[in-house]
């Protein structure tokens, strides 16, 4: 089986996830950046996890992006990694598939709705990849407006991303149970 979790990460948070959803899922399942999985990498996937942060109430634009590197800093100080594509550039160029779906966000506030993680597994289902579970978000500390908070996974959210990856192992081994 073949398992692609793909991810823009500006700080590191979402990228922690999508490799603990990886390791959760078991060896089928490899996690990499936007840069990273092309459409040769993606192509023949049975399974698509994806996922990015939540900016705006959204996947993050270049506007957003402008506004990370001018005005934020991650955890230590540290700028943004803008050195991959955007999720939703990612998404617009993603080549036709006929395997399933997953999709994840980071976000600051748990009611933020599905944010960035409904919009991601939109965009798979219109590639032609079927939703397999629910969209998942995933908390960070700080908060959302004021400039230098960004922060780091909350307690507990590795392992529940790791245990996310691993149901979505035991659905995909149960066809019937889908």
């Amino acid at each position: 089986m073949k398992v692609v979790v793909v991810y823009e990460s500006l700080w590191g948070s979402t990228a922690a996830v999508a490799r603990a959803i990886a390791e959760g899922f078991g060896a089928d399942a490899r996690a990499m950046s936007t840069a990273e999985a092309s459409a040769d990498v993606i192509i023949g996937a049975d399974l698509i996890i994806a996922g990015a942060p939540v900016h705006s109430l959204n996947m993050p634009s270049e506007q957003t992006r402008e506004w990370a590197r001018v005005g934020h800093m991650g955890p230590g100080g540290a700028p943004p990694d803008l050195s991959h594509p955007m999720m939703r550039t990612w998404l617009e160029d993603l080549p036709k598939g006929t395997g399933r779906a997953a999709a994840f966000d980071t976000r600051v506030k748990p009611w933020y709705g599905w944010g960035a993680a409904s919009k991601i597994l939109a965009g798979l289902r219109q590639a032609g990849y079927a939703p397999l579970a629910r969209p998942r978000g995933f908390h960070v500390t700080g908060h959302p407006v004021l400039p230098r908070t960004n922060g780091v996974l909350a307690n507990g959210e590795v392992e529940r991303a790791r245990r996310w990856g691993a149901e979505l192992a035991q659905t995909m081994a149960h066809p019937a149970a889908r």
